[in-house]
């Protein structure tokens, strides 16, 4: 592997790192109104949306555990079958109609900073197999 590659590859997993983390600042400002009105929507007494809400209040590490459980929910629910509906009401109510836009903000977000999660963990992966 030449010196090139390696720095090409050391420039991916530091921007993807660099857009992970400007991710997540927009999962815990603009996209946590939408975990918050998507929250108020769909939590019930027993579902773990209104637990964590109750717990976890608004800091920072409360408003990213918040924005993880409504987003396993809103992914949970978009999934065909009796399975995935029954772990979504273990969260919140899965037949409450949501706008799409704030499914978007909640899932968009988040989906990225996998991504670039992924990404810097494969670029690191493939230096450390040739270097």
């Amino acid at each position: 592997m030449t010196d090139e590659t390696i720095t090409i590859l050391a420039y991916i997993g530091f921007y993807s790192l660099f857009l992970g983390l400007l991710l997540l600042l927009v999962i815990i400002t603009i996209g946590f109104r939408y975990v918050v009105l998507i929250e108020s929507r769909v939590a019930n007494d027993a579902g773990g949306i209104a637990t964590a809400r109750m717990l976890w209040k608004g800091g920072v590490i409360g408003r990213f555990i918040r924005s993880s459980n409504v987003f396993a929910y809103v992914l949970l629910r978009s999934f065909p079958g009796p399975f995935f509906k029954q772990r979504a009401a273990l969260l919140g109510d899965p037949n409450v109609n949501l706008p799409k836009i704030w499914q978007a903000w909640v899932l968009v977000p988040a989906l990225f900073l996998f991504g670039m999660l992924a990404i810097a963990l494969i670029a690191s992966a493939i230096l450390r197999a040739f270097v």
